[in-house]
């Protein structure tokens, strides 16, 4: 690698380095506006679940079950963008070719392919819970696979095996250094 390409990729994991650290600090502000101003409310959970028949009421029970299962997702975004300002960090030391580079990558690959996975799994648990007290014959076991699951499926697959190449190029730059 050229002191040119390297300067580029210094360059550019600076400024991911930052969106990545301004991301980590605007998940709780943004989960805390959006409470502030009503939107993770029981009505937002009517509105996002009106295909469905819903209890008259939704006890504060299951809208907590409800809000944590949504969470989940969020604790999930919240370690990729560590694990990607902790890349970005090494990268922008000059650092690219490290097994500390490689589990890293692995890990934003597993965060990635856990977001398309609990997507798909959170949606399905949560039309069970709210239509679970109906009458038999009107409860709802509702599988739902979006784009965006499959997209994070897809990345998530993607990006870990690009780990694991990553690895066993560290692996034989190593053992060649050795050589040399």
């Amino acid at each position: 690698m050229t002191k040119r390409e390297l300067g580029r990729i210094i360059k550019v994991a600076r400024l991911l380095h930052l969106a990545t650290s301004f991301g980590l600090l605007m998940l709780p502000v943004i989960l805390i506006v959006a409470f502030a101003i009503g939107e993770m409310g029981i009505d937002d959970v009517r509105d996002t679940y009106s295909d469905y028949i819903l209890p008259d009421v939704i006890s504060t029970g299951l809208y907590l079950t409800i809000l944590a299962i949504e969470m989940v997702s969020v604790v999930i975004v919240a370690y990729i963008l560590w694990h990607m300002r902790t890349l970005f960090g090494f990268y922008k030391s000059g650092e690219t070719l490290s097994a500390r580079c490689a589990d890293q990558i692995l890990r934003i690959g597993q965060g990635l392919l856990a977001v398309g996975i609990i997507g798909f799994l959170s949606n399905t648990v949560i039309v069970l819970l709210l239509t679970m007290a109906n009458e038999v014959g009107t409860r709802t076991l509702a599988f739902t696979f979006t784009d965006g699951d499959i997209g994070f499926f897809l990345a998530g697959g993607l990006i870990v095996v690009i780990g694991w190449v990553m690895r066993e190029a560290v692996q034989v730059a190593e053992e060649n250094r050795g050589f040399v």
